[in-house]
């Protein structure tokens, strides 16, 4: 009797280490799990697959060259409760574009840190505490460079018009600044929704000898873009935008940031994003930049234009 309890005791202590060493396996396996989903990484959000968003990723990715892992996600096919898993101190999360920005931000504050691209310097502006620690490559162009374009494009030319959203509006006093040191005057115009921004042209063309657009998705989108143009060309009032597409129909001239260095330079700042302490260098304009123009408006509104390479490289010399 005593002997085959003995054995009972021997068959079970022999089956304890193993009984251990899968007990241990079993609680090592979420906890190694955790350990991999809280690694330092890289969330890049599309505003839409649209090219211009997928040209400014690549770029960002190429410039990041591996340092840490990347994912890609296009914002229509993330879920609500996706965009909040992303809050996390060891992510830093990339939005590209307006829409991508904002679905990302929401109404309070993230605790991982954003970078976002091809956004205006106003959208990040408009963000106050919630965008603190943040940073960014904008995607218009310095308001000092805007303005240097229009002296060089149009010598005569006094005041400058703008009009901006009530959230854009805040981003308007440096141009009043630098207006001021190149001899200009910014006259302004705010509106609450797209609506309004007939109303605003109304009362602002008739004060002004040139308007410049600035990226502000409730003033210059696909269903306001053309009243802008035509009703600034009654009034042989030249537009100055900031897009080849704009350029295309109907604005004089753009200064046009470059996609791909908005991309290289975002994977830049990704390189010396710190994911203990959360820190990231400060927001920053692209330095490079195109010069589009339109010569047939040009030519109606008895603009002159560089005629040819020399010229254009002596006005980008003096832009930069």
């Amino acid at each position: 009797m005593g002997l085959g309890m003995d054995r009972g005791k021997q068959a079970v202590f022999s089956l304890w280490p193993g009984f251990v060493l899968a007990l241990v396996f079993w609680l090592a396996g979420p906890m190694q799990s955790a350990s991999a989903d809280s690694s330092p990484r890289v969330v890049i959000v599309l505003s839409d697959s649209a090219l211009p968003y997928h040209q400014v990723a690549d770029a960002f990715i190429a410039a990041l060259a591996g340092k840490y892992p990347v994912q890609v996600q296009v914002l229509g096919e993330m879920h609500e409760s996706e965009i909040k898993a992303l809050n996390s101190e060891k992510v830093l999360i990339v939005p590209v574009g307006v829409r991508a920005l904002h679905a990302v931000h929401g109404d309070t504050r993230h605790d991982a840190r954003i970078l976002s691209l091809m956004v205006p310097r106003a959208a990040l502006l408009a963000l106050n505490d919630a965008g603190e620690g943040d940073s960014a490559v904008f995607l218009d162009q310095t308001p000092a460079r805007s303005l240097a374009f229009i002296r060089l494009l149009l010598p005569n030319a006094k005041r400058v018009g703008i009009i901006a959203s009530n959230e854009a509006a805040p981003g308007l006093r440096v141009f009043v600044v630098e207006a001021a040191r190149a001899k200009l005057e910014v006259v302004t115009n705010t509106v609450q929704e797209q609506q309004d921004v007939p109303g605003a042209l109304q009362v602002l063309l008739p004060q002004i000898d040139v308007l410049l657009l600035v990226p502000d998705s409730r003033v210059v989108n696909e269903s306001s873009v053309r009243n802008i143009l035509m009703a600034s060309y009654r009034r042989r009032v030249p537009v100055i935008g900031f897009s080849r597409g704009l350029t295309n129909s109907g604005a004089v001239a753009s200064l046009v940031s470059s996609l791909e260095e908005i991309g290289r330079q975002g994977g830049l700042l990704a390189r010396q994003w710190n994911p203990v302490t959360g820190t990231l260098p400060a927001a920053r304009y692209t330095g490079q930049f195109d010069l589009t123009f339109n010569r047939q408006v040009a030519r109606s509104l008895d603009i002159a234009l560089p005629m040819d390479e020399q010229e254009l490289a002596a006005w980008r010399e003096k832009l930069d």
